[in-house]
Order: structure tokens, then C-alpha cells, then sequence
């Protein structure tokens, strides 16, 4: 069953669903989760050593500004989400060597798939306005206390995407 258009957290919870059946590296599909960033600081936090369930994790950023639907008729609204891909990353590793070992292989795979099963769901429609940047974040959070997990991340900031009933 499909998710009220009107809510995208769930619609893209459906996306994710998709990019889990499709991406599955050594039994870890990629967590989904979304909430305020603050949330997401939460999640990336030292709490254990079961870290392995929470990642790869797929972020919905969702706090006022960006749940802010621009309707453009009953049926027919946009939004500008952001959304975090991060997975474990060697701590001793240098730039060169995430892109390698956790960001190109993991990150960048998974971003891919989410790219390409947004266009295939019913509610998501990609037209010509629609648009996203990308950033790279090999040494994603200030991790100097040994507060966080050591991840690598990629920031994407959507940028009108329309979201339709059918």
C-alpha cells in the first residue's frame, strides 16, 4: 500500500525500501531513519559495539524548513529535502583512502539507487526543474573525544521535487 502523498517521510521510507531489496553488501541493507539533524547526531553517537545495525543509514533531514510543502495545486506539491548517507570508516584512513574503502564502494552505490528508484515511485515525479547537490564528507562529525562513530558521508540537498497524488 502506498503512503499518503501528502507526507514525504513515509513516501521516501518507500524509496528506501526499494534501495535495501536492491543494495546488499555482506547481510547489511541500509538503515532508514529520519528526524531533526540533532536526531541524527544522536544515532551517529558511541553507544556500543552492535554499531553494525545502524549502518549503512540512510537520513532523512526533516525539521521545519524542510517540511515546508510548496503546493502548487490539490494535488501537486514540491519539496527540498536533505537527506545523509553515511557507513563506518576507517579511522586511521586518509582522504584517498575512504573514497576507496567506504565512499565510492558503499556511499556512492547506494546514493545511485536511491537516485534511480526516486524517478520509479508513483507519488515522485523527477521533471525538469527537479535538481540535487551532492557533497562528499570523508571525515563526516568532529569526532575528537571519540564521541561519534568514524563515518564517511554524502550530504544530498534536493531541490524541487515534486511530489504528486495519483
Amino acid at each position: 500500500m502506498s503512503a499518503d502523498f501528502r507526507y514525504f517521510p513515509a513516501i521516501l521510507g518507500e524509496v528506501i525500501a526499494e534501495v535495501r531489496k536492491e543494495y546488499d553488501a555482506n547481510n547489511l541493507s541500509p538503515y532508514f531513519g529520519y528526524g531533526t539533524y540533532f536526531e541524527l547526531m544522536e544515532m551517529c553517537k558511541v553507544k556500543d559495539m552492535n554499531q553494525q545495525l545502524k549502518y549503512p543509514l540512510i537520513w532523512l533531514v526533516w525539521e521545519a524548513e524542510e517540511d515546508k510543502q510548496s503546493w502548487l495545486d490539490p494535488y501537486m506539491y514540491k519539496v527540498a529535502p536533505s537527506v545523509y548517507i553515511c557507513d563506518f570508516a576507517n579511522t586511521d584512513d586518509l582522504t584517498d583512502q575512504r573514497y576507496i574503502n567506504v565512499i565510492n564502494p558503499v556511499l556512492y552505490k547506494i546514493f545511485d539507487i536511491l537516485i534511480s528508484e526516486l524517478g520509479y515511485h508513483p507519488n515522485i515525479n523527477i521533471d525538469s526543474e527537479f535538481s540535487y547537490t551532492a557533497i562528499d564528507h570523508p571525515f563526516w562529525l568532529c569526532n575528537d573525544a571519540g564521541a561519534f562513530d568514524d563515518l564517511s558521508a554524502i550530504e544530498i540537498k534536493f531541490e524541487n521535487l515534486l511530489m504528486i497524488k495519483n
